[in-house]
């Protein structure tokens, strides 16, 4: 997913940060605002997914 981040935005991206958890918890901020939360849907994004979402901010 980083890597897809860095290949679409380049250096508009300043950081991203992954935060080991437990549980199956995977979630996408973008600032403060979460964008993908896979405890909600129970399915992990497509890069796609993750892409177009942050595209419509």
């Amino acid at each position: 997913m980083a890597e897809a981040l860095e290949s679409k935005y380049g250096g508009q991206v300043k950081k991203v940060n992954l935060i080991p958890s437990s549980g199956g918890a995977f979630e996408v901020f973008v600032n403060d605002d979460l964008l993908y939360s896979k405890l909600e849907t129970g399915k992990f994004p497509s890069d796609e997914q993750i892409t177009t979402s942050i595209d419509k901010l």
